[in-house]
């Protein structure tokens, strides 16, 4: 018995408690691992309850962007996912290439939502949203969602296949197929919410 007590205290002590990471910290250390072009900005709130926290202004995730998004950095991580989970093998797929540049219509924007519920704010309010316009790939040649969703071929295609991907990362996606305000675009945010229709095919 003696013996198995030494044998107890010789043990070495337990690892310190680490302390909780930064969840800002942390997702900003992602963003860098990942290389998004990126600026952090301070976090901002309105009076009419718009504002985002972790606010970062995106200028280039796995590709080109044609204008700047005002994002969290969740939302800027999960963009990244997008890219390279369902974009890039999209493309590679059905054009046998890689996309080199996103094109969006917006990310945030202080308003309430454009639907049936239109009391509720709109995740574009809190840079948890983004609207997806095209793609242009390495060739030169643009896929549009307004003149290729309803199409033929390989462009609809990739678009559709897109948008049934993108239910595997964001919390909501809208489509064409959803309603005539979103006929030129994706919709896709990591709101509170989950909406996501997988196109036919």
């Amino acid at each position: 018995m003696a013996g198995l007590c030494a044998a107890c205290s010789s043990a070495p002590p337990p690892p310190p408690l680490q302390a909780p990471t930064d969840p800002a910290a942390a997702c900003l250390a992602g963003l860098d691992q990942r290389h998004v072009v990126y600026e952090r900005l301070r976090d901002w709130h309105t009076p009419e309850g718009c504002g985002i926290q972790e606010a970062v202004r995106v200028r280039q995730s796995v590709t080109l962007w044609n204008h700047p998004g005002l994002l969290t950095c969740t939302m800027a991580s999960r963009l990244w996912d997008f890219e390279t989970q369902v974009v890039e093998p999209a493309a590679e797929r059905n054009f046998g290439q890689k996309v080199r540049k996103m094109w969006n219509a917006g990310t945030y924007d202080c308003r309430h939502r454009r639907s049936d519920r239109p009391q509720r704010m709109s995740e574009h309010a809190f840079g948890r949203a983004i609207d997806v316009t095209g793609f242009q790939l390495d060739d030169g040649r643009r896929v549009s969602v307004l003149r290729d969703w309803h199409g033929k071929g390989a462009k609809s295609v990739f678009l559709h296949e897109v948008a049934a991907g993108a239910c595997r990362v964001f919390n909501v996606v809208i489509t064409p197929d959803s309603n005539a305000l979103h006929r030129d675009h994706f919709h896709l945010d990591i709101g509170p919410y989950r909406y996501c229709i997988r196109p036919a095919g």
